[in-house]
């Protein structure tokens, strides 16, 4: 069994386009198709927009229902767009499983299929080109049922939190500095910037899961 993780540039596809700067990072809980092509979303946005977001949604057409479950929750059934609909024509017709949740941040969103090599080689090659051509592979791995803050992270995202730690970046107090961590790695400290932000937008959310 693989675990394929592949990310795509943000379109108008999803309720999170309508969210106000601060808030075009989260995660979309649930995904689930239904039998007339519209999709159910649990969208979990990492600032309290969704209740700006759920005003925006009154005026699309392609909306049908959406409730605020909480500050930071919203709950859209829509319809999606072309791009949603090929890739949930591929999980259905190759047998593959969305694995969630999805995570988006202000300029994409990041996928991850499981199931067998040949069906999720055989899926990403009957995409559309114009689908393809958008699609970025994030990481292929076997998937071992390891826990979600592991399957959260890329390889090089691991490497860079292992530094970090080593170095005594998340010890109270602060034993090193970003520039630290980077001097260790022989990267540029923006570099390890970028990596720790994403990495703390993908773990946190799986923590809070627990509490």
């Amino acid at each position: 069994m693989k675990r394929l993780s592949v990310t795509f540039d943000r379109t108008g596809e999803d309720a999170a386009r309508f969210a106000p700067a601060e808030g075009r990072r989260g995660r979309l809980r649930t995904v689930r198709r239904c039998r007339d092509g519209t999709v159910l979303e649990l969208c979990q946005f990492e600032h309290p927009v969704a209740a700006a977001v759920a005003d925006a949604l009154d005026a699309d057409a392609h909306v049908r229902d959406h409730a605020v479950v909480d500050d930071h929750t919203l709950y859209v059934h829509l319809r999606p767009g072309a791009r949603v609909r090929s890739l949930l024509d591929r999980l259905g017709s190759h047998r593959l499983v969305l694995d969630t949740p999805v995570h988006f941040d202000d300029e994409h969103v990041t996928v991850t299929l499981l199931g067998p090599a040949a069906r999720i080689s055989e899926a990403a090659s009957a995409l559309p080109e114009a689908v393809r051509a958008d699609m970025r592979v994030e990481r292929l791995t076997e998937y071992t049922g390891e826990d979600a803050l592991h399957a959260a992270l890329t390889e090089r995202q691991r490497d860079v939190l292992a530094a970090a730690v080593a170095a005594g970046y998340y010890e109270s107090p602060r034993g090193a500095t970003v520039a630290d961590v980077a001097d260790d790695l022989g990267v540029s400290p923006s570099t390890v910037s970028e990596h720790l932000r994403k990495i703390e937008a993908r773990v946190l959310p799986h923590l809070l899961d627990g509490i």
